[in-house]
């Protein structure tokens, strides 16, 4: 899979853009998560803020009602404690009544009971407290209830017990009541939640809802419950120390209107992005890979049809290189017949070449009236009974046949039997003391092997280096197959070479010249005219000990 996007120019950019995709949707995704989290936060901190802004109020509220009912009590103990005798305490208690509802609208009765609950004054619209509301408070007390038989309404009741002495040796001395109309609180709370998408329930201890209010665009037919188990919205309550419980529900995407506008933004961006990124994939599929994939193909065609031409109408890059590749194939069809041409006339020259200097080679080693002058000293030998001499002759005559045969290849048989003969005639020569071997292996007898290639080589090894010993020598010939090539090796026991000496004979084959003869350079020289330059030719050599002479050719020849 990854060659095949190495491979494939479309392929890398898919892969680019499924990168980019990948790292916008987690982008976007973290973004998403970053900004619910916030407006998450946000609501739970306005949640919070509010609850906590409405507890504040009432507690303020609280502190109003008790100062007036403490100003409001102390005048009427303070004086005259027995205040259903005296009109002028009575007037005065009215009197601070009237002042004080003055500054609280609200309150619209105000009642002070003794501890047996007894009404010592009645102040402001006749009031009626509600049997379960008739019992003596020890501290404050705040709740809601019909304090008034002809008006089904819920009014607010606040209870402030009236003590004497020291707060060591306090004693209960009654209870004030004020009887408040709800406009005040509601309107209070109202004003705090005024500029939020939320709502809040107003409840007493008793767990009686006294108000109910949404703000914003939080829908008027909900109860609080609704809102309570609502995913959307942030429900917080708390309880006030006299008894009235506040809950507050606070919408989290309706007081984050920038947060909305943000994720508009971000799915924006992203359907942008995906159709930038849908364009850029078909443009470059369209007027990039497909036209080089075409120019591909064409390349790999044009070898089955070189006359073809790649016919694009672009002017861009992909053009230019479309009208480049033509230029280039038709140069490239005007050199290959140019070169055609002249490999045929080198090829007709050097095989003319070749042939004259195998002529060459050939004629050196070709004395033809020899062969005639032997088959008659053999026959002399034999009439005169002597039968070495007539072996000798016979083995020299078959060897000058040998030498005049018309065809430059013979077999490797052909070759080690001559080698053979050359042999016998080597051993007459130095009565036995120089002795040559072959041992070649059945299956390459039948290989092509240039004609009097051996001999010239077992020659060197019997004068150069066993003529000169005084002790017997051999000179052993070895051929084998080695993958589809002949292996050869011609070893002798003679006096060897030193350093110098074998320096210059490596040299030589390196380098052969015309002046070698039939020596070694000739040997050279036809092994290039025939095996060009796939052939080793290797020489070692020991002083005292020997040399030996390492080939390796090709187990077929260069021409037939």
């Amino acid at each position: 899979m990854i060659q095949k996007i190495r491979n494939s120019l479309l392929l890398q950019l898919i892969c680019i853009v499924f990168a980019i995709l990948i790292v916008l949707t987690v982008t976007l995704y973290t973004s998403y998560l970053y900004v619910k989290e916030t407006t998450q936060n946000y609501a739970e901190t306005l949640a919070d803020s509010l609850l906590g802004q409405s507890d504040n109020a009432l507690s303020l509220y609280e502190e109003n009602l008790r100062y007036n009912a403490e100003s409001l009590c102390q005048s009427m103990i303070m004086d005259d404690p027995d205040i259903e005798k005296n009109d002028i305490s009575k007037a005065r208690i009215s009197s601070y009544y009237t002042q004080i509802a003055l500054k609280n609208r609200e309150i619209v009765s105000a009642v002070i009971f003794d501890s047996d609950l007894n009404i010592l004054v009645s102040l402001g619209k006749p009031v009626r407290l509600p049997d379960r509301q008739i019992y003596l408070r020890k501290e404050e007390d705040l709740n809601a209830d019909r304090y008034y038989p002809d008006d089904d309404n819920y009014y607010y009741g606040y209870y402030y017990p009236v003590y004497s002495g020291s707060s060591e040796n306090s004693t209960q001395q009654g209870m004030c009541v004020f009887i408040l109309e709800p406009w005040k609180i509601d309107g209070t709370l109202h004003n705090i939640i005024n500029d939020s998408m939320a709502a809040m329930l107003l409840s007493d201890s008793n767990k009686l809802d006294l108000s109910f209010h949404t703000f914003g665009n939080v829908p008027s037919n909900v109860t609080m419950d609704d809102l309570k188990h609502d995913a959307d919205y942030v429900y917080r309550e708390g309880n006030w120390q006299n008894g009235i419980r506040i809950a507050v529900a606070v919408s989290v995407s309706g007081n984050t209107s920038g947060s909305i506008a943000i994720r508009k933004l971000i799915m924006l961006a992203s359907v942008l992005t995906l159709f930038f990124l849908a364009v850029i994939v078909f443009f470059s599929y369209f007027q990039m890979a497909k036209p080089i994939h075409a120019i591909d193909r064409f390349i790999d065609d044009s070898i089955k049809h070189p006359q073809r031409r790649l016919k694009l109408k672009r002017t861009d890059e992909i053009g230019t290189v479309a009208a480049s590749l033509n230029n280039m194939l038709d140069e490239n069809q005007r050199m290959i017949e140019e070169i055609k041409d002249s490999k045929i006339r080198l090829y007709e020259t050097e095989l003319a070449q070749q042939k004259m200097e195998i002529l060459a080679y050939r004629n050196q080693i070709n004395p033809h009236f020899l062969y005639n002058t032997l088959s008659c000293m053999r026959d002399m030998a034999l009439i005169n009974d002597q039968d070495d001499i007539a072996e000798m002759a016979m083995s020299l005559s078959d060897i000058f046949r040998y030498a005049v045969k018309a065809s430059n290849i013979v077999t490797v048989g052909d070759e080690v039997s001559y080698i053979a003969k050359y042999a016998r005639i080597i051993e007459y020569r130095f009565m036995g003391k120089i002795k040559i071997t072959t041992d070649v292996e059945d299956e390459v007898l039948e290989k092509p092997m240039i004609r009097f290639f051996l001999q010239p080589l077992v020659e060197n090894s019997v004068f150069h280096g066993l003529e000169s010993k005084m002790d017997p020598g051999f000179v052993d010939v070895h051929i084998e197959s080695d993958n589809d090539r002949l292996k050869i090796t011609i070893e002798d026991d003679g006096c060897g070479m030193d350093e110098e000496t074998l320096n210059k004979l490596k040299d030589q084959l390196e380098n052969p010249n015309e002046n070698g003869g039939v020596g070694l350079s000739n040997i050279v020289q036809r092994l290039r005219l025939f095996y060009g330059e796939d052939y080793k030719f290797d020489v070692e050599s020991v002083v005292d000990k020997g040399t030996v002479i390492r080939l390796s050719v090709p187990d077929h020849m260069r021409e037939p």
